[in-house]
């Protein structure tokens, strides 16, 4: 995986801020550039995350220049954009602009909890899943304040279904870039409730073969990556996919956690439906978001 562009959308809150850190964090230690994007809204409330509203160009252009030349002062290369032309579809518009400035990574916040809004509409990272293809480092933020950001283990979900080499390059961009061990972690999917009752005895020793099956695949992967000189080590776990990655991300230092999503913009099929959403309403996670092709 190589980073040289790094898309940072700002809309004026503190929410959106605290992905400045990671981008300045990412962007010294893989020598990207860092472009702060501005999208000015059609009918924009006059609040967002409880904060006043950008909805002026100068007041934009203004606020986008304050914070360059922060990260300018951190030694980063900064580049700025304001969209002048407002629009009804953010999303659109953060994605097409990815496309335009050839971005490499995209690096947002969440609030770190769903609410029925989120839920009925999809986030604006989650839309831009579904339209983009360009990895989004996505920070579930609680405490915008508290946005000090470090990679200290990368932890990676891996769907044997799905395209594991694209999470493992990712994994090796980071963990080489922040000198981090690697965790490779996968949990056999479970079988159905109704599979379950229809057939319990089958649908145990099905378990029970997923999980046998997948340590020396997992292990596979490890050794490849030890041959790399990347620390590494394997876990297969127990239980729904997103408990055990909020689980072993919750056992380690500083982890960024890298999920594959699929073509619609959802986890890969390895994982329940609503997993791409708890993770996102889970807070204080760093999670590397890997468009499959």
């Amino acid at each position: 995986m190589i980073v040289q562009r790094i898309l940072v959308p700002l809309d004026g809150s503190r929410l959106a801020e605290a992905a400045l850190p990671a981008a300045a964090s990412v962007a010294q230690r893989l020598g990207a550039e860092v472009l702060l994007l501005h999208v000015l809204e059609r009918d924009a409330p006059e609040n967002v995350h409880g904060e006043p509203h950008l909805t002026r160009a100068a007041a934009a252009h203004e606020y986008l220049d304050a914070h360059a030349e922060q990260l300018r002062g951190q030694g980063v290369e900064v580049e700025e954009h304001v969209h002048e032309r407002p629009v009804s579809d953010v999303a659109s518009a953060l994605d097409g602009h990815s496309h335009e400035f050839a971005v490499d990574l995209i690096v947002m916040c969440a609030h770190g909890r769903t609410n029925p809004l989120d839920r009925a509409l999809g986030t604006i990272a989650e839309r831009m899943l579904r339209g983009g293809s360009s990895p989004i480092l996505l920070r579930t933020v609680r405490r915008p304040q508290d946005a000090a950001f470090d990679v200290e283990n990368l932890l990676v979900a891996i769907d044997f279904g799905h395209d594991v080499e694209l999470e493992l390059d990712a994994a090796r961009t980071f963990a080489g870039a922040y000198g981090a061990p690697i965790t490779l972690l996968t949990a056999p999917e479970p079988a159905s409730s109704t599979a379950r009752r229809l057939l319990p005895s089958a649908s145990a020793l099905a378990g029970e073969f997923d999980e046998a099956d997948a340590g020396p695949r997992l292990g596979a992967y490890a050794d490849d990556l030890r041959a790399g000189g990347f620390e590494t080590r394997a876990m297969v776990a127990k239980g729904e996919p997103s408990s055990a990655i909020v689980a072993a991300a919750r056992s380690l230092a500083w982890p960024l956690i890298a999920v594959i999503t699929d073509a619609h913009g959802g986890l890969a099929s390895w994982y329940a439906p609503s997993t791409l959403q708890r993770l996102l309403g889970t807070p204080d996670l760093a999670l590397l978001l890997i468009k499959e092709p």
